[in-house]
């Protein structure tokens, strides 16, 4: 006879059988969404990846525009508001440029073209042109070529100290170690480092291995990492995003990035087209009124540089994502056969655009003085 009090109620059955369908609905919406979620992001990023290519190709074309500007016969190079560099062609700018109705006045440079939200089929760029030229070269410490009264090396050391280094030995280590690390010898300057102190000490520099000095010329800026004393932070700035999380070193740096330069041969700077900061380290009592006269056209100021850096950034109409790269370029030497141009340097997917140089930074400004350009707000 069977035991009756082993057997559930039918209602309890019911039950049971209820919340296992809840169950493996509930297990069924789960895998759903994330099967949903996931498709979506895959999407998303296939757009996102598509979008970046198509810019890469409106950022090539961009470059195309900056080198036109470039090879094409100039008379002379001057700067803009925005630390960009304007071509002076006198066969088009005295025509098209209004008389000046007072020839005691100075007349000022004329406007640089449009660089800006240039838009072809499906996309468009916006593109700057700086002169390499008006930033300190450091491949060239050792000099003897003078700025006035200053060699680059003491150029260099002041600019350190003015973007936050401590005067003294920490200064003194990065601008002797910068010259040891060019220079084609093994002996090491006071302050400097050699290959031997590069063998037991790369730990210090955040490497792994141990390593050797170069011994020849910087080719690129990450390179100085690799130089005793230079910190990210140092090279480029404490809120940069290079700047890291876990260091030591709590003082706050304005980064010498934006005022050196390792592309080029040039020995001296432009002083025509020299970040603020720099014309005020070159000669501090007439920085301002050069400053203030650069908005006007003398003969005395059409000097012409060579190597120009040009930032692009790409993008895909109706698209949040853009490409940026960057090139450093040096003219052909004959300007007027318009005879090309040399890349010396490309990064095609460079981390930023448009590093904005018209602060002077000092050590109580350097947190919040490091921006970029934002041309979809102008």
């Amino acid at each position: 006879m069977m035991n009756r009090d082993r057997l559930l109620p039918v209602n309890d059955q019911k039950g049971a059988a209820l919340l296992f369908v809840i169950f493996i609905v509930g297990l069924l919406m789960i895998l759903a969404a994330e099967f949903a979620f996931t498709t979506r992001m895959e999407i998303s990023a296939a757009i996102n990846f598509k979008d970046d290519i198509e810019g890469y190709y409106y950022a090539l074309a961009g470059f195309q525009y900056g080198l036109t500007e470039i090879i094409g016969k100039y008379d002379g190079t001057y700067l803009g508001p925005d630390n960009q560099v304007g071509f002076y062609r006198k066969w088009y700018h005295d025509e098209n440029q209004p008389e000046n109705p007072n020839p005691e006045v100075q007349q000022e440079w004329p406007p640089i073209p449009n660089r800006t939200g240039i838009q072809i089929t499906g996309g468009g760029f916006d593109y700057i042109i700086t002169d390499e030229q008006g930033r300190l070269n450091i491949n060239y410490l050792e000099s003897r070529n003078r700025q006035g009264s200053k060699t680059n090396r003491e150029i260099f050391y002041e600019l350190l100290v003015e973007t936050g280094v401590e005067a003294g030995e920490q200064a003194d280590i990065i601008v002797d170690s910068v010259i040891d690390w060019v220079d084609r010898n093994d002996l090491h300057l006071l302050n400097g480092a050699e290959s031997d102190w590069y063998e037991h000490n790369y730990e210090e520099q955040g490497f792994t291995e141990p390593y050797n000095a170069k011994n020849g010329r910087i080719d690129t800026l990450d390179e100085l990492l690799m130089i005793r004393g230079i910190t990210p932070e140092i090279l480029y700035g404490s809120n940069s995003i290079y700047s890291r999380d876990n260091r030591e070193d709590e003082k706050t740096y304005a980064g010498i990035a934006p005022y050196i330069t390792v592309y080029g041969y040039h020995r001296v700077i432009n002083k025509d087209t020299a970040p603020p900061l720099l014309l005020r380290i070159l000669d501090p009592d007439t920085a301002e009124e050069e400053l203030e006269n650069r908005q006007y056209q003398t003969q005395g100021r059409q000097n012409s540089s060579r190597t120009f850096r040009i930032e692009v950034r790409g993008y895909k109409l109706n698209s949040s994502i853009s490409h940026n790269l960057m090139a450093v370029v040096r003219r052909s030497f004959n300007r007027n056969t318009g005879g090309g141009a040399e890349i010396i340097y490309w990064n095609d997917d460079a981390p930023t655009f448009g590093q904005d140089l018209t602060q002077a930074a000092t050590t109580d400004q350097s947190a919040d003085k490091i921006t970029h350009y934002s041309w979809t707000e102008n």
